[in-house]
């Protein structure tokens, strides 16, 4: 952390994620200039160019937001002046670290407990949506006519949920799946100790005998793709697959054939390769699938602790004050 306050107090936030922009008015009042750039919640969405984040960050020492940016070494090589990243949210796979650190760049996360609370609760919710079957039948569904059809719903009581990730998020899963009457296995290489009542095991394993499996790993180089064709062959016809953790854990063609061909029984998507995506993709025509636009932890509470904890970062990195919690400490040195 610096001794000192940093000279040139100026921040570009490239995505506002707080409606109220509370937290930027505080940076303010402690003497950092901040300039706002596009809200995350703006129709149509829209994620700044290589270009245009270029030309419109050039300059400024400090940067600000989610991960619709890519900090690629190119892009870090084009900002010169760039000194601190405050990222909303925990993931940084939007960042190549090491060329971050190799300019001395600080660069900080939000890992907030509300933000895993809300993720698991989206998480179960999608459990529920695919086996309650609750996209099925809907108002248009009764609109049209419908009662009880020729499909059925399933008990998720005695199912076997299959954990990949045993970190913030996925042991907030965890513990709310205590009474559900499930039995819980868990694959995380990271992990030596699992919660109580939770079985760690192998990838193979935990795919062939998984009714829910549910993905909460932190992407790197290592599990991209993690979920490919051969993993699905893996898998239960009558498995289901829940992604709110990152889309590059799970090869997207591979899941459309997956659910095309009913190789699974479905699956519920919060992330993208692309976000947003495409509105006339492939994986959208699947009748089998839940989807939601990366909103696993956008609620009102969510996004401003988030928020103020993205500012109380910068404010700490900039002016030497308070704690930040920084990703690659060695960036000091």
């Amino acid at each position: 952390m610096p001794e000192a306050a940093f000279s040139d107090r100026r921040v570009f936030v490239y995505e506002r994620m707080d409606p109220t922009d509370q937290s930027l008015d505080w940076l303010q009042e402690r003497g950092i200039r901040v300039t706002r750039g596009r809200p995350m919640w703006q129709q149509p969405y829209a994620r700044y160019t290589e270009a245009e984040i270029i030309a419109a960050a050039a300059g400024f020492p400090a940067l600000m937001g989610a991960s619709g940016v890519q900090f690629t070494a190119r892009l870090i090589a084009a900002l010169p002046e760039l000194r601190f990243i405050s990222k909303f949210g925990v993931g940084v796979d939007n960042i190549d670290l090491p060329a971050a650190a190799h300019r001395g760049i600080l660069i900080a996360n939000t890992p907030e407990d509300s933000e895993a609370v809300d993720v698991a609760e989206h998480t179960l919710g999608m459990i529920l949506a695919l086996r309650k079957k609750l996209l099925q039948w809907t108002p248009h569904y009764m609109r049209q006519g419908g009662w009880r059809p020729g499909i059925f719903a399933e008990t998720v009581a005695g199912s076997t949920v299959g954990m990949i990730g045993l970190g913030h998020v996925g042991r907030a899963v965890v513990a709310r799946l205590q009474g559900w009457g499930v039995k819980i296995q868990a694959h995380d290489p990271h992990v030596a100790l699992a919660p109580a009542d939770v079985q760690l095991t192998d990838l193979g394993t935990l795919l062939k005998t998984s009714d829910i499996i549910s993905l909460h790993a932190t992407p790197s180089v290592e599990n991209r793709h993690m979920i490919d064709e051969a993993a699905f062959g893996l898998m239960k016809p009558t498995a289901i697959l829940i992604n709110t953790a990152r889309a590059g854990l799970v090869d997207t063609r591979a899941l459309i054939k997956a659910l095309k061909s009913k190789r699974i029984a479905g699956a519920a998507v919060d992330v993208y390769d692309e976000e947003p995506p495409e509105a006339d993709s492939e994986l959208f025509r699947q009748k089998n699938l839940v989807v939601t636009p990366h909103t696993a932890a956008w609620t009102w509470k969510g996004v401003q602790n988030i928020a103020w904890h993205a500012a109380r970062n910068l404010s700490a990195m900039m002016l030497g004050d308070g704690h930040a919690d920084l990703v690659n400490l060695k960036a000091q040195s």
